[in-house]
């Protein structure tokens, strides 16, 4: 199990320092080194950019945390590549393997409500992405 409560609460009361700029250049670099492609609509404001390889999710970058969560089996030196912001690591994108106080959870991404129907015990990388897009 991987308790993201502690790096959650961390980056989300640490001043703002990340940009949508170093958020677009991690993902592509991260792209890059893996032969996948960076999904991202930026006139929607989501809040992710997603690595793709053959259009499944094996990364994704926060436009507004310094937090890269990524399949560990799919990225070389992540921490070169992460530019300061900090990797969760995943068996995949599908495993509900983290977990998260719901207070937490709602003070870094705005609001308890979207989390209610979240697996609070387990919940995979996609079940969080869902819920904060």
């Amino acid at each position: 199990m991987i308790d993201i409560s502690d790096v959650l609460a961390r980056l989300g009361d640490q001043p703002v320092t990340w940009t949508e700029e170093v958020a677009v250049g991690v993902a592509d670099d991260l792209a890059r080194s893996v032969g996948g492609v960076v999904d991202w609509d930026d006139e929607a404001d989501e809040e992710w950019l997603s690595v793709l390889l053959r259009d499944t999710r094996v990364a994704m970058v926060s436009t507004t945390l310094r937090l890269i969560v990524a399949v560990e089996r799919m990225v070389g030196d992540i921490q070169v590549i992460a530019r300061g912001g900090t990797a969760i690591l995943v068996p995949s994108f599908d495993a509900p393997v983290m977990q998260c106080e719901i207070d937490i959870l709602g003070r870094t991404f705005g609001g308890e409500d979207k989390f209610r129907e979240l697996g609070l015990e387990t919940f995979s990388a996609n079940d969080l992405w869902f819920a904060t897009v």
